[in-house]
């Protein structure tokens, strides 16, 4: 039996991105949705995007964004982003746990927003070795570690069977012209480019027990290349 897992992070209050993927994540028969956070900031809806999420019961961890706009009580305000949210969504996110974790197909599932322990200390592929990828997957006590952060897409594969990967940003239609859109791969030129608005805007599909990870287009579920780099257990080189 295969399941179907999808992943979305970085929504950063693109409500209309959100009903995009949802319509695709159903399409691609995926059984379940979490989200790896950041659902405010950058973008104009956040209550919509709140109130859509929680209707569908789609699980949502934590990210650095949620954790500022909730902050003001805390005497911790960084950004923004919390001051017009109503008491309802400002009572969501800050329930919010800051991890999701389960067995899946026999294989230990964990999404964290950036990386275990921090929604912060993001990982990105060109700095990431073996002995990163076995202390983070070891540290979420998981096969398999989801995160976001980074707005950067990526499938890193540890031999022995791990894997850490990241779906991209949703994020598409920011309130201004910004550099916090998904960076899509380019295979040609192997190098980043960042999604167009409309028309950007990533999420992810784990295949389970195979472990298969794709990512794919919100607006219309088209899968987009990513980096996959392979890292040897004791492999201390840089991919």
């Amino acid at each position: 039996m295969t399941t179907r897992l999808a992943i979305i992070s970085d929504v950063h209050a693109d409500v209309h991105a959100v009903r995009d993927t949802l319509a695709q994540i159903e399409r691609l028969g995926c059984s379940l949705v979490v989200c790896a956070g950041d659902l405010v900031d950058y973008g104009l809806f956040p209550e919509e995007t709140i109130e859509l999420l929680g209707q569908r019961k789609v699980p949502c961890i934590r990210g650095n964004h949620d954790r500022w706009a909730v902050a003001r009580d805390r005497g911790e305000m960084r950004d923004t982003s919390g001051w017009d949210l109503s008491p309802r969504a400002v009572g969501f996110l800050s329930r919010l746990p800051t991890s999701w974790t389960a067995t899946i197909e026999g294989v230990r599932v964990a999404i964290h927003h950036a990386s275990p322990g921090s929604d912060m200390a993001g990982i990105y592929p060109d700095q990431f070795t073996s002995d990163d990828a076995r202390r983070v997957l070891d540290a979420a006590q998981a096969d398999v570690l989801l995160v976001g952060h980074t707005h950067i897409a990526f499938a890193i594969e540890l031999l022995g069977g791990g894997l850490v990967a990241n779906p991209g940003a949703l994020l598409r239609d920011p309130a201004e012209p910004q550099e916090s859109r998904a960076w899509l791969y380019d295979a040609d030129s192997g190098r980043f480019t960042q999604g167009p608005a409309p028309g950007g805007g990533t999420f992810g599909v784990l295949d389970l027990p195979s472990k298969r990870f794709t990512v794919h287009r919100a607006v219309d579920g088209t899968e987009v290349d990513v980096p996959r780099p392979v890292i040897g257990l004791h492999d201390r080189r840089r991919t």
